[in-house]
């Protein structure tokens, strides 16, 4: 059981990545549902889906605001230190000689200040841009259920994983306890000559057996609340109890009995997010389509210019203009209507892909059922032969104590109920992992 409870730790801890500190407080008590419930706002993978909508929802805002006035103004100053000189060729009447004269073009200092305001007048694009990005939103938080269903079941698996190996410590301890108490009288027996030197070491290797499971069970408990504390959103140092006992989450998933008629593959949140796509896609094919038409935008203009050798002498001028300007696309040699072309098909790639997650779906439930229906024969099986196993190992104990079996016997037995108790607790969290697989594949996780 070690090697099992220890790999599906580190899977868990792999899957969860770096732990970020956070300050310690007091103890917190959850039970599973307000684990799931915490995780669900606090856990670093929901907190950076709800940053991921209201960043979408800025997006909004920038679209709208393309169709919106935009004002820009500028300014400038310039010292022309070395005014470029232009050589001018005169050519006199008389038929004289050409005369070549350089001469300056500017002055020594100039500013100038421009204003522009343009404001869209009609683009296709325009109102398709906000509707996809509304769109987007849509998406984001779609995604953000998304996530907060997988996070809870993580959540859920690394309480089953804390609680099974709390369970696993508490039987381990009492299993020490009886193996001391039985060493301790061997021990007594054997001074008084009725015991042989060999049960007595025969029971000491048992103790120290014991003490070693009980010493990796104690890491294990350990190691499955940091992966619990880290799935939650809480700080590894965070004090952590856990309200539900094993016994009490198996009852209703040992009488639980799947019922698959009524799923509605639509009704899945990977098949939603499918399905906002294609609105998505559909919007993008429109948007292609629309860059066939006109472009209108409607623009004002103002400039006001100073210019001179002095600056306590300059002369000035100014200047404004308002108009429209269109843009007319006419010939592209074929490029625009590509792009329609591939969008249309990317529209048929993804309602295939929507075809495919409906089939993939059904089949993840019907083996998802599968899974837990065999998980449950195999819990129950192994739960019985962890009593058997028990009871077998009682009695020998008790002979024992008579002079009625021998240590090697004991040994033996009790390495049995190890091993089945080792079974049982592997099979207890395949059982509650196939029942939070089950419920996340029909959508009711």
């Amino acid at each position: 059981m070690r090697n099992k409870l220890t790999s599906a730790l580190l899977l868990l801890m792999t899957l969860s990545g770096t732990v970020a500190s956070q300050t310690d407080g007091d103890s917190l008590a959850f039970t599973l549902q307000e684990a799931m419930e915490y995780a669900t706002e606090n856990a670093f993978e929901s907190k950076s889906a709800s940053y991921d909508i209201e960043a979408a929802e800025r997006k909004v805002w920038e679209y709208i605001a393309i169709g919106l006035p935009q004002v820009k103004a500028e300014a400038q100053i310039t010292d022309n230190l070395s005014i470029q000189e232009n050589v001018i060729t005169l050519t006199p009447e008389d038929g004289s000689e050409p005369m070549r004269l350089k001469t300056q073009f500017g002055q020594q200092y100039n500013w100038n200040a421009t204003g522009n305001v343009n404001q869209l007048i009609f683009d296709g694009s325009y109102l398709l841009g906000i509707k996809a990005s509304k769109i987007y939103v849509d998406i984001s938080e779609k995604n953000r259920t998304k996530t907060q269903i997988d996070v809870r079941q993580s959540v859920a698996e690394a309480y089953y994983v804390a609680l099974v190996a709390k369970k696993n410590l508490e039987t381990f301890k009492k299993n020490l306890e009886v193996n001391e108490q039985t060493l301790k009288e061997t021990q007594a027996y054997y001074n008084n000559g009725f015991r042989e030197l060999t049960d007595v070491d025969q029971l000491r290797l048992m103790v120290n057996n014991s003490r070693n499971l009980v010493l990796d069970a104690e890491r294990q408990l350990t190691i499955a609340e940091a992966v619990l504390k880290y799935s939650m959103g809480l700080s590894i140092s965070t004090p952590i109890k856990l309200s539900d006992n094993i016994d009490f989450l198996l009852t209703p998933v040992e009488v639980y009995t799947p019922d698959s008629k009524s799923f509605d593959v639509t009704s899945h949140i990977d098949y939603s997010i499918l399905a906002t796509q294609e609105q998505a896609q559909k919007t993008i094919i429109k948007n292609e389509q629309v860059q066939y038409l006109p472009k209108i935008n409607a623009f004002y203009n103002i400039s006001y210019i100073e210019f001179g050798d002095e600056f306590s002498d300059m002369d000035n001028t100014n200047s404004q203009m308002i108009g429209l300007s269109l843009s007319v696309p006419i010939f592209t040699s074929g490029m625009r209507h590509a792009k329609v072309k591939q969008e249309k098909i990317n529209y048929l790639k993804l309602q295939n892909e929507m075809r495919q997650a409906e089939e993939g779906l059904k089949q993840q439930l019907m083996v998802a059922e599968s899974n837990f229906k065999n998980a449950r024969a195999t819990y129950l099986n192994d739960k019985d032969g962890e009593a058997i196993a028990y009871r077998i190992y009682d009695r020998t104990r008790i002979k024992f104590t008579k002079g009625l079996a021998s240590s090697t016997e004991l040994s033996q037995n009790e390495g049995q109920y190890i091993q089945s108790q080792i079974s049982y607790i592997q099979s207890t969290l395949n059982l509650l992992d196939s029942h939070i697989k089950y419920m996340k594949a029909i959508n009711q996780l």
